[in-house]
């Protein structure tokens, strides 16, 4: 055959060969549309099922911190009971539920979450997750409500009225648990007054607050008088007590520190049964080892100096007193000291303190006339209580007056007292006072910062509680 017939026949069948060629693009085709179809379909699935298993995580994690707060609510979180070792009933959430146990080992605890999520890719089963963490347990201490008396000038006799004279100016809280009496032009300008008796203003230049500057909290529980007779509650500017809330009857609870005497007395470093480990106190802290104010009177600040200091078995510090004459003259002080007798700061002495100390007195403490004991920098509202404080306590339930700061004196510290507190004309205190009984005549009581960690020897009281903290890294799934 002709090579050209031999291509015209191929000519011919030409039509043949596009029909193979267009079924084979069609299977082709068909294959890859099934593979694109199984591709949509398995990553549609994926994700689902991914999503559900976030959903199952995060309810894990929600079972967690459940287990968390369950064991910081638990009565006894030291006891293997505090959280159940088996887990608890599923709880409900959005999304499916979560449950939650744990085990206790030594002082650490185990908590696992537990999350439980539908997986939408398979009906009726579920999917689940679980995350764990650890939290170890420890110690610490709380301070009890009656802590916070040394926020204020605090009165705790329930049957007598605290009063306050002449040009009395008071720019501090005040809590009064008996009843409140103002005379002559006594004026209270601070931000709160709680008073659980009466209150009598007795002139007509006596106020509690001002219109100009309303206090910022009142609780007065048996009312105000501007006569002493007719009382009205609650309290109202008509009776000169100015509030920028409506005064109510309902204290704060609020009680007296408890002092522990005996026990500083055997305790306190240096005091009478821990003498100086170098240097020494002109007289010592006692003439003996009972608790019997038999000590004469303590000059603080006398003519000569003295440097009395306590260390422990690795020769720190723990306690200090000492005095360097002076204009001013300078008391370093450390820790808690205890006198058994009457304190005194001579008169016309002026005295620049630095440290922080508790001064216990078995008697009575005396701050003379025009005496000034500030901390280093003078007195001032720059005191930082933190840095520098000194605190007197009065032991003394013998005697009217524990404490007496004289004639224009200035003292810038903290004061407690058994007994009552008395405060001589133009006298300037800084700093809180708890006493049985306040009198206080033509003085002023400035405001001062909060002391916010109160030091060993301050009458107070703590309660040892159980601490719950995690431990850090130990998330894990």
């Amino acid at each position: 055959m002709s090579a050209k017939k031999v291509i015209q026949r191929f000519r011919r069948d030409e039509s043949g060969f596009a029909l193979v060629l267009a079924l084979a693009c069609i299977v082709a085709l068909g294959t890859a549309v099934s593979a694109m179809s199984y591709y949509t379909t398995s990553n549609y699935h994926s994700s689902v099922r991914s999503s559900a298993d976030q959903t199952a995580l995060a309810l894990a994690e929600a079972g967690l911190n459940v287990a968390f707060s369950t064991l910081q609510k638990a009565p006894s979180p030291t006891l293997a009971s505090a959280i159940s070792t088996t887990p608890v009933p599923d709880i409900p959430m959005t999304g499916g539920a979560a449950s939650y146990y744990g085990s206790l080992s030594g002082s650490t605890w185990t908590l696992t979450g537990v999350g439980k999520a539908t997986d939408p890719t398979r009906p009726g089963q579920v999917i689940v997750r679980t995350v764990t963490g650890k939290a170890a347990l420890g110690t610490g201490t709380i301070g009890a409500t009656s802590n916070g008396a040394w926020r204020y000038i605090y009165s705790d006799d329930p049957n007598s009225c605290a009063t306050l004279s002449n040009n009395t100016i008071i720019n501090v809280p005040v809590y009064v648990q008996g009843s409140l009496c103002l005379n002559n032009s006594a004026q209270i300008i601070s931000s709160a007054v709680q008073v659980g008796g009466r209150v009598t203003l007795s002139n007509t230049q006596t106020s509690i607050g001002t219109s100009a500057s309303p206090m910022q909290e009142v609780h007065i529980a048996k009312g105000c008088s501007l006569d002493g007779v007719t009382y009205h509650t609650p309290c109202t500017s008509g009776d000169r007590v100015y509030s920028a809330q409506t005064p109510d009857t309902t204290l704060v609870p609020l009680s007296k520190p408890a002092i522990d005497l005996a026990g500083w007395y055997k305790n306190a470093q240096p005091g009478p049964l821990h003498p100086c480990s170098s240097g020494s106190f002109p007289g010592g802290f006692d003439t003996n080892t009972t608790l019997d104010r038999s000590r004469s009177t303590v000059d603080l600040t006398p003519k000569t100096a003295y440097d009395c200091k306590v260390v422990d078995g690795t020769g720190a510090v723990v306690g200090q007193i000492t005095w360097t004459p002076g204009a001013p003259g300078l008391l370093v002080i450390q820790g808690t000291i205890f006198f058994d007798g009457n304190i005194q700061l001579a008169q016309l002495v002026n005295v620049q303190y630095s440290g922080r100390a508790t001064i216990y007195s078995s008697g009575t403490i005396t701050l003379s006339n025009q005496v000034n004991l500030c901390p280093v920098g003078g007195c001032g509202p720059n005191w930082d209580p933190n840095v520098n404080l000194l605190t007197f306590v009065s032991g003394t339930s013998t005697d009217q007056y524990g404490f007496t700061i004289g004639n224009n004196s200035t003292f810038e510290g903290a004061v407690y007292c058994v007994d009552d507190y008395q405060a001589g004309n133009s006298s300037a205190v800084w700093g809180p006072v708890i006493a049985r009984q306040i009198n206080i005549s033509n003085s002023t009581f400035n405001s001062f910062p909060p002391i916010m960690n109160l030091m060993s020897g301050m009458p107070s009281s703590y309660t040892t509680v159980t601490t719950i903290s995690v431990v850090p890294g130990s998330w894990g799934t």
